[in-house]
């Protein structure tokens, strides 16, 4: 073991970084990345400077440390709310908005047209033109409450 810590090479650490970036892509915790960042510099470093196997390792952790608390640092400031919240829960932008009954709600089931679209619509029976407010979502129900008689 210590003879291969005491001939590492940049390529070395260069196959460690594409390891833990490989490693990152399954795991998805963002924190791999920063330790492949620490092996791709500890590998320039080690490049463009003659260094020991222990400053080569101490180098390598001290970057990783910095790295991961930086970012972890930065995660825990930065906004992570979404300036469009509903944008792929198509059905939840309908929250809120009129539409007219295509289909009559019997039996607390009928459609409206949206946009390009139908959806089926779930609230009181009504007959068809009935303006209704589409109140919630259920999967791919709308739900609706009567606004007014047809127009």
């Amino acid at each position: 073991m210590l003879a291969i810590l005491i001939n590492l090479t940049p390529w070395h650490w260069l196959s460690i970084a594409v390891a833990m970036l490989i490693f990152e892509m399954f795991s998805g915790t963002v924190y791999l990345l920063w330790i492949s960042f620490s092996a791709t510099i500890t590998a320039l470093l080690l490049w463009m400077f003659d260094m020991s196997w222990e400053a080569q390792v101490g180098l390598f952790t001290i970057i990783s440390i910095l790295s991961v608390i930086g970012w972890h640092q930065y995660d825990k400031k930065r906004d992570k709310k979404s300036s469009r919240p509903t944008l792929n829960k198509r059905g939840h932008q309908y929250i809120g908005r009129t539409f007219q009954l295509i289909q009559p709600i019997v039996n607390g089931a009928g459609k409206i047209n949206v946009d390009d679209s139908s959806w089926k619509v779930r609230g009181q029976d009504a007959p068809i033109d009935t303006k209704v407010k589409v109140t919630d979502i259920d999967g791919t129900v709308l739900i609706v409450e009567t606004l007014g008689e047809k127009e």
